[in-house]
């Protein structure tokens, strides 16, 4: 394997939620030739979850810099804000992150599944465009077939842990008989997924919304819940106690007049924003009777829960210190 694999991350380790939303890269097929054309790249992988935005890439001579003014111009960010968020690795560090990265010691949720899956879905996306070549396509090739087998054998991922389950856990600690509350999920990507999961298993009534009311219905057949259509929920928030916001948009979904508006002809509300970049206004917050909780509340709670997998750790990376070989030949 080449020595001139990189990695550049920012992520929850360093930069809290508010912050880290800043750099997503909304357009990731244009990202990648950007990347390419300006930053001396000649494969990359761009991995964006709702607590990371990571690049992996080949290079003979690349230049922080110019990864960051690239970054900084598909972020609209100026690059002073890569200031004590993003980290570069390479070589056998990069190998060794993406390791922890396939094997969940890297996640918010210690072993989390759901982050092997959106590896996976990124280098099929690269390869789909040709972003990646032989080089990245056979260190994550690797590196899944590696990370799989670690989990398999360490039972990290046991336990049922997920940021859905713990957005649905703080919902019961902050909320009297949520079994007789209106429950409503918004988005049908996979932390909605986790949260519909964990609200089933639970015993928990919910309707989901989407863009679409089809791909609702869709959902709601795999994961169960009701489907609604998303205008009347744009104009019915007053019809729900707890809210789970978990898609993407470029701009406030749950905004301060809507909520302003339906508290008018309501007593209470819960609002759990799992989205990054989020999507329900701040201001939100100040309106009375409304409780508002985000992905940095959620990752408080997830450090109080994960002792059992904490004492996984070291044993998985001896496993990986043995592992990043592989990953160089």
């Amino acid at each position: 394997m080449s020595p001139g694999i990189i990695n550049a991350r920012v992520t929850f380790r360093n930069s809290p939620i508010h912050v880290l939303e800043q750099f997503t890269i909304r357009d990731v097929s244009n990202a990648y030739s950007q990347f390419k054309k300006h930053s001396g790249l000649e494969e990359c992988v761009i991995i964006q979850t709702c607590n990371r935005i990571e690049l992996f890439a080949r290079s003979a001579s690349y230049s922080q810099d110019r990864i960051k003014k690239t970054w900084a111009s598909l972020a609209g960010l100026e690059e002073d804000s890569f200031d004590g968020n993003v980290e570069f690795e390479e070589g056998r560090e990069a190998f060794y992150h993406l390791l922890k990265l396939v094997s969940g010691l890297d996640s918010m949720v210690l072993g989390e599944e759901q982050i092997l899956g959106q590896i996976k879905n990124s280098i099929t996306s690269a390869r789909e465009i040709k972003a990646s070549g032989s080089h990245l396509n056979t260190l994550f090739d690797k590196a899944i077939r590696i990370g799989t087998r670690i989990r398999n054998s360490s039972g990290i991922g046991r336990g049922g842990i997920s940021v859905g389950s713990m957005a649905v856990k703080l919902a019961e600690e902050n909320i009297d008989e949520l079994k007789t509350k209106k429950v409503l999920l918004i988005g049908t990507g996979e932390v909605s997924t986790l949260v519909a999961k964990s609200l089933q298993k639970r015993g928990y009534a919910f309707d989901v919304t989407s863009r679409t009311i089809s791909r609702s219905q869709a959902f709601c057949e795999a994961m169960g819940g009701g489907p609604v259509r998303f205008e009347d929920v744009l104009s019915g928030f007053e019809n729900y106690d707890v809210l789970f916001v978990a898609t993407t948009a470029p701009y406030f979904l749950v905004t301060h007049e809507r909520i302003t508006e339906a508290m008018r002809k309501k007593g209470g509300m819960m609002i759990l924003d799992l989205s990054n970049p989020r999507t329900v206004d701040e201001r939100v917050a100040t309106i009375g009777g409304v409780k508002l909780m985000n992905l940095d509340q959620i990752a408080e709670m997830v450090e109080k829960n994960m002792k059992a997998r904490k004492n996984k750790v070291k044993t998985i990376e001896n496993i990986i210190g043995e592992e990043v070989g592989v990953l160089e030949a």
